[in-house]
């Protein structure tokens, strides 16, 4: 295979997947690791890509998000593993808060089948579902609604999560990257979740692997404020500074 045909898959693949894994490359084009680095390498010099740890993630600016509608329909079968891991990860009787996103609304729904926790939440989603818990005491944020995201977001959220102290902040950004760290692509979400982490304990932070490797717009936290990373077990091996990581199994 020609170098132009393997770098229009390269391309092909970011557009699909949103990233790409250097091992990957070499064993579907059948070359070497090196090739693929001189590839990326020269790819990123054309400006068509940027090179992160192990591949490489497009150079664009941050698109949006999908809707959440579509989001909660895409990587499901890993977000029911990643919350049933992160729900054998929470003691009962904690206290967390819990940020709106399709992956935390999964770990809701493992906390709820358990029971016996304490929740705060700006999602009306993470609400409805912690209420059928047994013995689940559930604190709906207050503040303004958003039309896509079923949540509460503003400065009366802001104002009302700092009136408690929690356990864990649970958390699923948009991207989490080695050097940017945690990121979110709409201010007034990450604004929420970086409350949350600052009013609590330790700070757990679910995402899929496609998420690992990649940056968004806004700051959250630095990786080293991550206590705990859930991913599912596709991801390559990622250490934090200071927290473990834990891979969710398949499930089903």
């Amino acid at each position: 295979m020609w170098t132009h045909e393997r770098q229009a898959q390269i391309l092909a693949r970011l557009g699909k997947d949103g990233k790409v894994a250097a091992n990957d490359l070499a064993s579907e084009f059948s070359v070497s690791r090196e090739t693929v680095r001189r590839d990326l390498m020269d790819m990123e010099k054309s400006g068509l890509l940027r090179r992160v740890h192990g591949g490489a993630v497009p150079s664009l600016a941050p698109e949006p998000e999908p809707a959440f509608a579509m989001r909660q329909e895409q990587f499901a079968s890993q977000k029911e593993a990643i919350g049933q891991t992160a729900c054998a990860l929470i003691p009962t009787g904690s206290t967390c808060f819990i940020d709106a996103g399709t992956t935390t609304s999964a770990f809701a729904h493992a906390l709820a089948a358990r029971g016996r926790i304490r929740v705060i939440t700006n999602s009306l989603e993470i609400a409805r579902i912690m209420v059928t818990g047994e013995d689940c005491d559930t604190l709906l944020l207050g503040g303004a609604p958003h039309a896509d995201v079923p949540a509460t977001y503003g400065e009366m959220t802001l104002a009302e999560i700092d009136r408690f102290r929690a356990d864990f902040a649970v958390i699923s950004p948009v991207a989490v990257d080695r050097n940017r760290g945690v990121t979110d692509y709409e201010l007034h979400e990450a604004e929420v979740a970086r409350k949350m982490i600052r009013n609590s304990h330790a700070c757990m932070v679910l995402c899929h692997s496609a998420k690992l490797n990649t940056e968004s717009r806004v700051s959250i936290c630095r990786l080293d404020e991550v206590d705990l990373l859930v991913t599912d077990a596709q991801a390559e091996p990622y250490e934090l500074p200071r927290g473990t990581t834990h891979y969710a199994p398949a499930v089903g």
